[in-house]
């Protein structure tokens, strides 16, 4: 039996609508794992950071290293607090169209039952057999008889088919109704989680203004600090330069047809194999978040200071590993005070720079590859922190390191 132009066409928008559908609720189901995933992330970021501060509250003075931390939880919290919101905005949206559908299949079964009734009613006038033989043998001729007896058969199988259709309405409306109870206990939850976090975040909020006030008593000895600090960076920033242009000579003079850093093959292709991993690049230390980004920006405490950071500072755990972020070649080791130990390694027209640490596990000339061990981190005992000072350079150029590293 052939299908008419006219019947292809429904049943042609009838699979595009079914595909939209399935296609709204794969996206639907992505969107909620993806908001849950983030939660759990945010979740995880505020235990590390309490597990540092734990360590960071022994110490009774108050530092910048505690505030630091401090901050780090607040800005988890937060997220954490909007992860919340966005599950619970999605649940509403949920909430909304759960009880749209329930409103529509309740209609549906209702006038489902109506027609059933009628026709349970009309059933049981037609009833006597009889009748329904008087029926047949009324018919003028065999054509018309046969009609009214395939009338009778499709009515009978209607009839069937009405009941399976309120079985299977009853059904979805009853799963409808139970996945409307769940997502209307989760959001129960979510909105009691939100209370808890927002209590714990105005709480450490006030933790937050206590510290700072204790710092801004001892603002002379913040801003010595600050200027001894930036004496550091700046020689190390020159040493950097320094070293940079010395390499650049040096391989010119080996291979006058590299460019500027007279790249060997070799170096041209680890060059642009660093360069095409942007973004995906391991972190320098196994854990720990960036508690000092790239460039300029205001102090934590002072007033009308600003700080300039070449790279990024990590904040990690005591005595954690110093990690190479890609394959390459130890070119420098530097003792520096106030930085203590300097290790550089090129990759390419590229270079990587690990400060302050305790101590360093390769010497110079030696290749390492991504992720293999090249030191210590440092910790100071008096600002009870453990930090990697982390910068990235692309010939002469700073780069934003947070740019270049992958985070989960």
């Amino acid at each position: 039996m052939g299908f008419s132009k006219l019947t292809f066409i429904k049943i042609f928008y009838i699979v595009i609508a079914l595909l939209v559908i399935s296609s709204a609720d794969a996206f639907s189901q992505h969107d909620i794992s993806t908001l849950k995933k983030r939660k759990e992330q945010n979740a995880k970021d505020i235990a590390y950071t309490n597990s540092l501060l734990t360590n960071t509250l022994k110490n009774k003075n108050v530092t910048l290293g505690q505030l630091n931390l401090l901050n780090q939880r607040i800005k988890a919290r937060k997220a954490l607090i909007e992860s919340i919101e966005n599950e619970i905005s999605y649940l509403n949206s949920q909430i909304g169209k759960m009880n749209a559908d329930v409103k529509g299949l309740e209609d549906e079964l209702n006038k489902l039952k109506q027609q059933y009734a009628k026709l349970i009613q009309y059933a049981y006038k037609q009833r006597n057999s009889h009748e329904k033989l008087m029926f047949l043998l009324s018919a003028k001729d065999f054509n018309q008889a046969y009609k009214r007896y395939k009338y009778l058969q499709q009515f009978s199988e209607y009839s069937k088919e009405q009941g399976k259709q309120i079985g299977s309405k009853k059904d979805s409306l009853k799963a409808s109704l139970l996945r409307l109870k769940k997502a209307k206990s989760e959001k129960v939850v979510l909105l009691s989680d939100k209370t808890k976090e927002n209590q714990s975040l105005a709480q450490e909020k006030s933790q937050q203004s206590e510290i700072i006030s204790k710092l801004k008593q001892r603002e002379k000895q913040l801003r010595d600090d600050l200027k001894q600090q930036q004496q550091y960076t700046k020689k190390l920033e020159r040493e950097i330069q320094k070293i940079i242009e010395s390499q650049a000579k040096l391989a010119a003079k080996k291979n006058k047809g590299g460019g500027k850093f007279g790249l060997t093959p070799e170096e041209k292709i680890l060059s642009e194999s660093f360069d095409q991993n942007k973004g995906k690049l391991p972190w320098p230390t196994k854990t720990g978040f960036i508690s000092e980004k790239f460039g300029e920006h205001k102090h934590a405490v002072l007033k009308h200071v600003n700080v300039r950071n070449d790279g990024v500072n990590i904040t990690t755990d005591s005595n954690a590993e110093c990690r190479s972020i890609f394959k390459g070649e130890v070119t420098h080791i530097l003792s520096m005070p106030g930085l203590n130990n300097v290790i550089i390694i090129r990759h390419g027209e590229f270079f990587s720079v690990y400060s302050n640490l305790s101590s360093v596990s390769v010497k110079k000339g030696d290749t390492v590859s991504s992720k293999e061990k090249i030191g210590e981190v440092y910790t100071d005992q008096a600002q009870s922190q453990t930090v990697l000072k982390f910068q990235l350079w692309k010939g002469s150029t700073k780069l934003d390191p947070s740019l270049w590293l992958y985070r989960n």
